[in-house]
Protein backbone atom coordinates (compact mmCIF):
# COMPACT_ATOMS: atom_id res chain seq x y z
CA UNK A 1 0.00 0.00 0.00
CA UNK A 2 1.41 3.30 -1.10
CA UNK A 3 2.23 5.81 1.57
CA UNK A 4 -0.15 8.85 1.74
CA UNK A 5 0.95 12.37 0.84
CA UNK A 6 2.51 14.13 3.83
CA UNK A 7 0.97 17.39 5.02
CA UNK A 8 3.14 20.52 5.11
CA UNK A 9 4.19 21.51 8.57
CA UNK A 10 5.55 24.95 9.59
CA UNK A 11 7.67 25.24 12.70
CA UNK A 12 8.64 28.21 14.83
CA UNK A 13 11.61 27.77 17.14
CA UNK A 14 11.57 29.89 20.31
CA UNK A 15 14.96 30.36 21.92
CA UNK A 16 14.63 31.68 25.48
CA UNK A 17 17.36 33.88 26.91
CA UNK A 18 19.55 32.56 29.66
CA UNK A 19 20.47 29.29 27.94
CA UNK A 20 17.17 27.49 28.46
CA UNK A 21 16.13 24.72 26.12
CA UNK A 22 14.62 25.99 22.85
CA UNK A 23 10.93 25.32 22.21
CA UNK A 24 9.41 24.46 18.89
CA UNK A 25 5.88 25.39 17.80
CA UNK A 26 4.54 23.55 14.76
CA UNK A 27 1.61 24.62 12.62
CA UNK A 28 -0.13 23.05 9.73
CA UNK A 29 -1.13 25.06 6.69
CA UNK A 30 -4.58 25.75 8.17
CA UNK A 31 -3.16 26.75 11.50
CA UNK A 32 -0.71 29.14 9.83
CA UNK A 33 -3.50 30.85 7.93
CA UNK A 34 -5.53 31.11 11.10
CA UNK A 35 -2.58 32.69 12.88
CA UNK A 36 -2.02 35.15 10.07
CA UNK A 37 -5.72 36.03 9.98
CA UNK A 38 -5.76 36.62 13.74
CA UNK A 39 -2.68 38.81 13.49
CA UNK A 40 -4.22 40.82 10.66
CA UNK A 41 -7.43 41.28 12.66
CA UNK A 42 -5.47 42.52 15.67
CA UNK A 43 -3.53 44.93 13.46
CA UNK A 44 -6.76 46.27 11.94
CA UNK A 45 -8.29 46.71 15.40
CA UNK A 46 -5.19 48.57 16.61
CA UNK A 47 -5.23 50.89 13.57
CA UNK A 48 -9.00 51.47 13.96
CA UNK A 49 -8.55 52.25 17.66
CA UNK A 50 -5.80 54.75 16.85
CA UNK A 51 -7.99 56.43 14.24
CA UNK A 52 -10.90 56.65 16.70
CA UNK A 53 -8.64 58.08 19.39
CA UNK A 54 -7.27 60.66 16.97
CA UNK A 55 -10.81 61.65 15.87
CA UNK A 56 -11.97 61.94 19.48
CA UNK A 57 -8.96 64.05 20.32
CA UNK A 58 -9.66 66.34 17.36
CA UNK A 59 -13.34 66.63 18.27
CA UNK A 60 -12.43 67.44 21.87
CA UNK A 61 -10.01 70.12 20.67
CA UNK A 62 -12.63 71.55 18.28
CA UNK A 63 -15.32 71.67 20.97
CA UNK A 64 -12.91 73.34 23.39
CA UNK A 65 -11.94 75.91 20.76
CA UNK A 66 -15.58 76.62 19.88
CA UNK A 67 -16.47 77.02 23.56
CA UNK A 68 -13.60 79.47 23.95
CA UNK A 69 -14.70 81.42 20.87
CA UNK A 70 -18.31 81.42 22.13
CA UNK A 71 -17.16 82.81 25.47
CA UNK A 72 -15.19 85.53 23.67
CA UNK A 73 -18.25 86.37 21.52
CA UNK A 74 -20.39 86.67 24.66
CA UNK A 75 -17.83 89.02 26.17
CA UNK A 76 -17.77 91.11 22.99
CA UNK A 77 -21.58 91.16 22.91
CA UNK A 78 -21.62 92.36 26.50
CA UNK A 79 -19.12 95.10 25.63
CA UNK A 80 -21.25 96.17 22.66
CA UNK A 81 -24.39 96.26 24.84
CA UNK A 82 -22.60 98.35 27.47
CA UNK A 83 -21.28 100.66 24.75
CA UNK A 84 -24.78 101.10 23.32
CA UNK A 85 -26.12 101.95 26.77
CA UNK A 86 -23.33 104.46 27.31
CA UNK A 87 -23.94 106.05 23.90
CA UNK A 88 -27.65 106.25 24.66
CA UNK A 89 -26.93 107.85 28.03
CA UNK A 90 -24.54 110.35 26.44
CA UNK A 91 -27.16 111.11 23.78
CA UNK A 92 -29.75 111.87 26.45
CA UNK A 93 -27.26 114.08 28.31
CA UNK A 94 -26.41 115.88 25.06
CA UNK A 95 -30.08 116.45 24.24
CA UNK A 96 -30.80 117.79 27.70
CA UNK A 97 -27.78 120.11 27.57
CA UNK A 98 -28.82 121.38 24.16
CA UNK A 99 -32.34 121.93 25.45
CA UNK A 100 -30.97 123.83 28.47
CA UNK A 101 -29.11 126.33 26.30
CA UNK A 102 -31.97 126.64 23.81
CA UNK A 103 -30.33 124.84 20.88
CA UNK A 104 -32.48 122.58 18.73
CA UNK A 105 -30.85 119.81 16.70
CA UNK A 106 -33.54 120.00 13.97
CA UNK A 107 -35.05 123.04 12.27
CA UNK A 108 -38.52 123.81 13.51
CA UNK A 109 -41.49 124.01 11.18
CA UNK A 110 -44.81 125.83 11.35
CA UNK A 111 -47.14 126.26 14.29
CA UNK A 112 -48.99 122.99 13.72
CA UNK A 113 -52.64 122.34 14.59
CA UNK A 114 -54.15 125.27 16.45
CA UNK A 115 -56.47 124.71 19.37
CA UNK A 116 -58.88 127.12 21.08
CA UNK A 117 -57.94 130.78 21.29
CA UNK A 118 -57.95 130.81 25.07
CA UNK A 119 -55.47 127.91 25.23
CA UNK A 120 -53.11 129.41 22.65
CA UNK A 121 -53.21 132.83 24.29
CA UNK A 122 -52.20 131.10 27.53
CA UNK A 123 -49.16 129.63 25.79
CA UNK A 124 -48.31 133.02 24.32
CA UNK A 125 -48.58 134.80 27.66
CA UNK A 126 -46.46 132.13 29.33
CA UNK A 127 -43.63 132.32 26.81
CA UNK A 128 -43.52 135.98 25.74
CA UNK A 129 -42.93 139.18 27.64
CA UNK A 130 -44.97 142.34 27.81
CA UNK A 131 -42.86 144.18 25.24
CA UNK A 132 -44.28 143.00 21.96
CA UNK A 133 -43.51 139.28 21.70
CA UNK A 134 -39.93 139.28 22.99
CA UNK A 135 -39.07 135.98 24.72
CA UNK A 136 -39.78 136.16 28.43
CA UNK A 137 -36.24 135.03 29.20
CA UNK A 138 -32.87 134.52 27.58
CA UNK A 139 -30.30 131.84 28.26
CA UNK A 140 -28.39 134.22 30.52
CA UNK A 141 -31.58 135.01 32.43
CA UNK A 142 -32.29 131.29 32.72
CA UNK A 143 -28.90 130.67 34.30
CA UNK A 144 -29.33 133.63 36.66
CA UNK A 145 -32.76 132.28 37.66
CA UNK A 146 -31.19 128.88 38.26
CA UNK A 147 -28.56 130.48 40.44
CA UNK A 148 -31.17 132.29 42.52
CA UNK A 149 -33.47 129.33 43.05
CA UNK A 150 -30.78 126.68 43.26
CA UNK A 151 -29.64 124.08 40.78
CA UNK A 152 -31.84 121.36 42.28
CA UNK A 153 -35.00 123.47 41.97
CA UNK A 154 -34.10 124.44 38.41
CA UNK A 155 -33.52 120.79 37.50
CA UNK A 156 -36.89 119.79 38.99
CA UNK A 157 -38.60 122.40 36.84
CA UNK A 158 -37.33 120.79 33.64
CA UNK A 159 -40.05 118.58 32.07
CA UNK A 160 -38.06 115.35 32.02
CA UNK A 161 -40.61 113.03 33.66
CA UNK A 162 -42.88 110.96 31.37
CA UNK A 163 -46.35 112.32 32.22
CA UNK A 164 -48.21 109.02 31.87
CA UNK A 165 -47.51 105.30 31.68
CA UNK A 166 -48.24 103.86 28.24
CA UNK A 167 -46.96 103.16 24.74
CA UNK A 168 -45.75 105.84 22.34
CA UNK A 169 -48.36 105.73 19.55
CA UNK A 170 -47.45 108.84 17.56
CA UNK A 171 -44.21 110.80 17.33
CA UNK A 172 -43.26 114.43 16.84
CA UNK A 173 -43.11 115.96 13.33
CA UNK A 174 -41.63 119.28 12.23
CA UNK A 175 -43.73 119.39 9.04
CA UNK A 176 -45.94 122.46 8.62
CA UNK A 177 -49.09 120.36 9.12
CA UNK A 178 -47.32 117.83 11.30
CA UNK A 179 -47.75 116.57 14.81
CA UNK A 180 -46.32 119.06 17.30
CA UNK A 181 -46.14 116.66 20.21
CA UNK A 182 -46.26 112.97 21.02
CA UNK A 183 -49.22 110.69 21.72
CA UNK A 184 -48.98 108.14 24.54
CA UNK A 185 -51.64 105.42 24.38
CA UNK A 186 -52.99 104.59 27.82
CA UNK A 187 -56.28 103.30 29.30
CA UNK A 188 -59.02 105.79 30.08
CA UNK A 189 -58.62 107.25 33.56
CA UNK A 190 -54.85 106.74 33.86
CA UNK A 191 -53.27 109.38 36.17
CA UNK A 192 -51.48 112.17 34.27
CA UNK A 193 -48.53 113.65 36.15
CA UNK A 194 -46.66 116.92 35.81
CA UNK A 195 -43.42 116.46 33.88
CA UNK A 196 -41.69 119.03 36.11
CA UNK A 197 -42.33 121.69 38.75
CA UNK A 198 -44.35 124.62 37.42
CA UNK A 199 -47.45 126.82 37.46
CA UNK A 200 -50.75 126.00 35.76
CA UNK A 201 -51.30 128.64 33.05
CA UNK A 202 -54.45 127.07 31.58
CA UNK A 203 -56.87 124.36 32.69
CA UNK A 204 -60.02 123.97 30.67
CA UNK A 205 -61.59 123.01 27.36
CA UNK A 206 -60.10 123.22 23.88
CA UNK A 207 -61.79 122.49 20.53
CA UNK A 208 -58.98 120.11 19.48
CA UNK A 209 -57.37 118.81 22.67
CA UNK A 210 -60.54 118.69 24.77
CA UNK A 211 -59.88 118.98 28.49
CA UNK A 212 -56.28 120.12 28.63
CA UNK A 213 -53.67 121.71 30.87
CA UNK A 214 -50.80 124.06 30.03
CA UNK A 215 -48.02 124.47 32.58
CA UNK A 216 -45.29 127.11 32.74
CA UNK A 217 -41.97 125.73 33.99
CA UNK A 218 -40.03 129.00 33.80
CA UNK A 219 -37.19 130.05 31.45
CA UNK A 220 -39.58 129.99 28.50
CA UNK A 221 -40.55 126.30 28.79
CA UNK A 222 -44.20 125.17 28.82
CA UNK A 223 -45.92 121.78 28.61
CA UNK A 224 -49.36 120.83 27.26
CA UNK A 225 -51.45 117.81 28.32
CA UNK A 226 -54.45 117.11 26.08
CA UNK A 227 -57.50 114.78 25.64
CA UNK A 228 -58.02 114.28 29.39
CA UNK A 229 -61.22 112.94 30.90
CA UNK A 230 -60.88 114.94 34.14
CA UNK A 231 -58.75 117.85 35.40
CA UNK A 232 -57.71 118.08 39.06
CA UNK A 233 -55.82 121.40 39.01
CA UNK A 234 -56.82 124.97 38.23
CA UNK A 235 -55.18 128.01 36.67
CA UNK A 236 -52.61 129.51 39.04
CA UNK A 237 -51.92 126.28 40.96
CA UNK A 238 -48.29 125.58 41.84
CA UNK A 239 -47.60 121.98 40.83
CA UNK A 240 -44.71 119.69 41.75
CA UNK A 241 -42.97 117.24 39.48
CA UNK A 242 -44.85 113.92 39.48
CA UNK A 243 -48.05 115.40 40.97
CA UNK A 244 -51.30 114.09 39.44
CA UNK A 245 -52.89 116.93 37.45
CA UNK A 246 -55.48 115.07 35.36
CA UNK A 247 -56.77 111.70 34.20
CA UNK A 248 -56.40 110.51 30.61
CA UNK A 249 -59.33 110.15 28.24
CA UNK A 250 -60.64 110.86 24.73
CA UNK A 251 -61.98 114.41 25.01
CA UNK A 252 -61.62 116.71 22.01
CA UNK A 253 -60.71 115.29 18.61
CA UNK A 254 -59.58 111.83 19.67
CA UNK A 255 -60.48 108.33 18.48
CA UNK A 256 -58.98 106.34 21.37
CA UNK A 257 -57.80 106.96 24.94
CA UNK A 258 -54.37 108.62 24.94
CA UNK A 259 -52.46 111.65 26.19
CA UNK A 260 -51.28 114.30 23.74
CA UNK A 261 -48.13 115.87 25.22
CA UNK A 262 -46.26 118.94 23.93
CA UNK A 263 -43.20 120.89 25.08
CA UNK A 264 -42.63 124.45 23.88
CA UNK A 265 -39.59 126.66 24.34
CA UNK A 266 -40.09 130.39 23.82
CA UNK A 267 -43.35 129.67 21.99
CA UNK A 268 -41.95 127.05 19.60
CA UNK A 269 -42.80 123.38 19.96
CA UNK A 270 -39.81 121.07 20.33
CA UNK A 271 -39.57 117.29 20.28
CA UNK A 272 -40.59 116.14 23.78
CA UNK A 273 -38.27 113.13 23.49
CA UNK A 274 -35.30 115.52 23.73
CA UNK A 275 -36.44 116.27 27.29
CA UNK A 276 -38.15 113.11 28.56
CA UNK A 277 -35.74 110.67 30.19
CA UNK A 278 -37.21 109.69 33.57
CA UNK A 279 -40.00 107.23 34.40
CA UNK A 280 -41.40 106.87 37.90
Amino acid sequence: MAAGKRKAVFSVILVPSGGSKPRTLSFGRRGLWSLLAAGSLVAVLVVFSLVVLIEMGWLTFTVSRLEHENAELKQEKGKVARLEQELKRLGIVEQRLLALVGIEKSAAGGSGTSGGRAARSAVSSATTGASGGTPAGTDAQAHRAAGRSGTAAYTRSLPTLWPVLGELSRTFSYAAAGHKGIDIATPNGTPVRAAGDGTVEFAGGDDVFGLMIIMNHGTGVTTLYGHNSKLVVERGDEVLRGQVIAYSGTSGKSSAPHLHFEISRYGRQVNPLTFLSDRE
